[in-house]
């Protein structure tokens, strides 16, 4: 039987210590995959090596994640797509199991949703959301998403760390599903900034969504 073809689609900017070993990592499972790198213009090599490894490559200017993952999904050969973060704190073995979950439960989304949040502001961003959306990880990236459901989908907050995918695609109605998975240590220099740039962010991309949720998507 042939495989389900499955878009796997990640945001870079200089990931060039992990890129390599990501899209090895995917090309290890059994899989039908088409790897979608979209860099956000990186000052390093990620963009060569991606172009090298991957199935499509995307460089734009910089914009954040959401808008990142957004390009990425428009480019998408399927309907099942996996987003997944290059620097390995999203365990690339768990996908198999996910787009089992997804396929099984008629899912619109499945997030992995990680047992710890490590920083404040995943926690108490995720206890507001988590009475819309059901979710215990709301900025957990790790997800598995039928197109057919985005496939109206138009950013308009900016970036929300993908939250504002959970927020269009509960607006319409689409089945919301999540696992739960222990994450690996996060490394030492996260993309997002230290940890009181991360909070910051965090908490922002959170009262943008607050209002963009009371007057686009409820």
């Amino acid at each position: 039987m042939e495989l389900t073809k499955v878009s796997v689609i990640t945001t870079t900017y200089n990931e060039e210590e992990y890129i390599d070993k990501l899209i090895k990592k995917i090309r290890s499972l059994n899989l039908n995959s088409y790897i979608i790198v979209v860099d956000d213009s990186s000052s390093d090599n990620t963009a060569k090596i991606a172009k090298r490894l991957s199935d499509k490559t995307i460089i734009k200017k910089r914009e954040g994640q959401t808008i990142g993952l957004w390009y990425g999904m428009l480019n998408s050969v399927s309907n099942i797509m996996v987003t997944i973060d290059a620097d390995l704190e999203n365990p690339p073995e768990l996908i198999p199991t996910m787009i089992n979950e997804f396929i099984n439960n008629k899912c619109g989304v499945l997030i992995a949703s990680r047992n710890n949040l490590p920083r404040i502001s995943e926690k108490i961003s995720t206890k507001i959301f988590k009475k819309i959306l059901n979710v215990d990880d709301i900025y957990s990236n790790f997800r598995v998403y039928s197109k057919d459901c985005l496939k109206d989908f138009n950013p308009k907050l900016g970036e929300t760390f993908g939250l504002e995918f959970l927020l269009f695609l509960n607006k319409k109605r689409c089945k919301i599903c999540q696992i739960i998975y222990s994450p690996p240590p996060r490394r030492s220099n996260p993309r997002i900034g230290g940890k009181l740039k991360a909070n910051m962010k965090a908490f922002y991309s959170t009262f943008k969504s607050l209002i963009g949720y009371l007057i686009y998507y409820s």
